[in-house]
């Protein structure tokens, strides 16, 4: 089996780039919009707070499964690293 370490962990780095700028992009959003969102009342205000909600939790869950993707590609590179270390080293 053969394995590109560097390709793997620029991927690794690829899916930490992409959640950065995923966060990044929605928090200017909710910046861009702040002033616009503070002078809403009554049932707008309810509606897009109840809406805005359901977006933290799903910006919330997909923050998590980048990390958890995140990391097990991460570890998943370094114990095949150790693994072939392990292997070159039984040669010796």
């Amino acid at each position: 089996m053969r394995y590109s370490f560097g390709q793997i962990e620029a991927l690794k780095l690829r899916i930490d780039s992409i959640q950065a700028q995923m966060n990044g992009k929605l928090d200017d959003l909710k910046t861009h919009i702040a002033p616009m969102v503070a002078e809403w009342e009554g049932s707008a205000s309810e509606a897009y707070q109840a809406q805005q909600a359901k977006w933290d939790s799903a910006a919330l869950e997909l923050n998590q499964i980048l990390d958890a993707v995140g990391r097990v590609v991460g570890q998943g590179n370094a114990d095949m690293q150790q693994v072939n270390t392990a292997a070159a080293n039984s040669w010796a």
